[in-house]
């Protein structure tokens, strides 16, 4: 099971007519290009499974983000995302919002996977950043077994300059307490994203983040 071009070709023209008219006359082109997403993600699910039983019988189409963006309160009024998003979680839960979850990100020149904690509340958030802090030596052991693929922890979108109040500066885990989300990730062009290797080879990744996942989610408890 691939990804077809098509999805990219899609994508790539629905940036440059961002519109509600181009989008109607393109509307089929869109659900063949969703169709074959979903189709993609039911089978990375089953590869999930394999080694992460509480993914479930989670259907696809529960999984995938709505195009249609949300423009009430934002300056940016085009009414669609340029990407397909499709999280990951466990039967019962919905988004990447303080539990773990296995996220397939698919844009035009900026495709990534990733697994982790994004945005989460302030509870969890304090949770986790006590947790590092507290077993920073089983936390650091296995950030060093995902990073040779995945590279360090993102620190985009808002880490802290200073350690958080409540905590050492001279902590060990001070870089991770700066932290507000807690995520690895990893890119991929489009070509990669086209091979026929890219569902195995990302059920591969997903595999080796799954001790992280467990690690957040007792974190979090």
């Amino acid at each position: 099971m691939t990804i077809d071009s098509k999805v990219f070709t899609f994508l790539s023209e629905l940036e440059i007519n961002n519109n509600r008219e181009w989008f109607a006359q393109n509307k089929q082109r869109f659900e063949d290009v969703k169709q074959n997403v979903l189709e993609f993600v039911g089978n990375l699910i089953a590869k999930i499974n394999a080694f992460d039983p509480s993914i479930g019988d989670l259907p696809a189409n529960k999984t995938l983000f709505r195009i249609y963006r949300d423009t009430r309160f934002s300056s940016n009024k085009e009414p669609y995302k340029t990407n397909l998003g499709a999280v990951i979680v466990p039967v019962g839960y919905r988004s990447i919002w303080s539990y773990p979850a296995y996220y397939l990100h698919l844009k035009n020149n900026e495709c990534f996977v990733s697994m982790g904690v994004y945005m989460p509340d302030s509870a969890s958030l304090k949770k986790i950043r006590s947790a590092i802090d507290s077993d920073f030596e089983q936390f650091e052991a296995i950030m060093r077994r995902i990073e040779p693929d995945f590279g360090a922890m993102s620190r985009e979108e808002g880490a802290l300059q200073r350690v958080p109040a409540g905590f050492s500066k001279d902590s060990p885990a001070a870089e991770y307490l700066k932290l507000k989300h807690f995520y690895v990730f990893k890119p991929f062009s489009n070509r990669d994203v086209t091979k026929k290797d890219f569902l195995d080879k990302i059920a591969a990744l997903f595999a080796q983040t799954y001790e992280l996942k467990c690690w957040l989610i007792e974190a979090n408890n």
